[in-house]
């Protein structure tokens, strides 16, 4: 199964809380934590919108004002990483994690690059620190990326637990329901992956969103198992038609 994996490595920049700033000066008077705070939200923002020269900037001036603030290295580390530079953005991440440990953003970060960057296990570990984190503001999305991380290493039953836990939590999950669907393909379990995949389809229908080229495949698998033709048939139409030269429309021709 191509485990669904929906968010780029830097798509979620989850460092200090979603503040809504604009760039200013600050006076002498103003509050050294609240101005380190302002300039890693600033950076973040700058990084979003591509802006890397700026982003750099006020990131180093978050570190100017307190250079022990876990969010400011964690958010260099995110700068670093755009700029291909995957060995400097380690140490940031290191370096947020020495400052503090328990410091959620900087454990989902580091754990997403060291997965996406480094393919290495222990990525699962900082991603479910991050996940227990009951106050975390991305924890649904740290349990997804747990679960991918679980697939990925041949974990499937706490892949399982991971997308359960995503979708307990939120249940709107398109990540965790698709995922289980196929996990339970794979298991041989048509019962829970007809079930799973019912569920994604009800969330994309309220929400207005489309079925991208893995859903319409997993969906035409289903309908095959099941012996339903007209199902089979109208996901791999769909599938032909807008996703033609895609690897799981090549899989599905093929009879995989």
């Amino acid at each position: 199964m191509k485990i669904i994996q929906i968010l780029g490595l830097t798509g979620v920049l989850l460092l200090s809380g979603c503040v809504t700033v604009t760039d200013s000066r600050f006076t002498k008077k103003a509050d050294p934590d609240k101005a380190a705070e302002t300039y890693v939200a600033l950076g973040v923002g700058y990084i979003q919108s591509g802006n890397l020269p700026m982003a750099r900037t006020k990131i180093e001036r978050a570190l100017e004002i307190n250079d022990d603030y876990a969010a400011a290295h964690s958010a260099m580390g995110l700068y670093w990483m755009n700029r291909g530079e995957p060995e400097l953005a380690q140490q940031k991440f290191q370096t947020a994690l020495d400052i503090d440990d328990d410091h959620s953003p900087s454990n989902y970060h580091y754990g997403r690059f060291l997965l996406l960057q480094k393919n290495d296990p222990a990525a699962c570990e900082y991603l479910a620190k991050a996940a227990k984190d009951v106050d975390y503001e991305a924890r649904i999305i740290a349990y997804e990326d747990l679960g991918v991380c679980h697939y990925r290493f041949d974990q499937q039953r706490l892949a399982i637990d991971a997308f359960e836990r995503a979708w307990t939590i939120n249940s709107d999950s398109t990540v965790a329901c698709l995922n289980l669907a196929g996990i339970y393909m794979e298991r041989n379990r048509l019962d829970l992956a007809t079930r799973w995949f019912q569920r994604f389809e009800r969330i994309i229908q309220d929400n207005g969103v489309q079925h991208n080229a893995e859903s319409l495949y997993l969906g035409a698998r289903i309908g095959k198992a099941s012996g339903d033709k007209n199902a089979q048939a109208s996901y791999a139409f769909k599938l032909r038609k807008r996703f033609p030269n895609s690897e799981e429309y090549q899989s599905y021709r093929s009879g995989k």
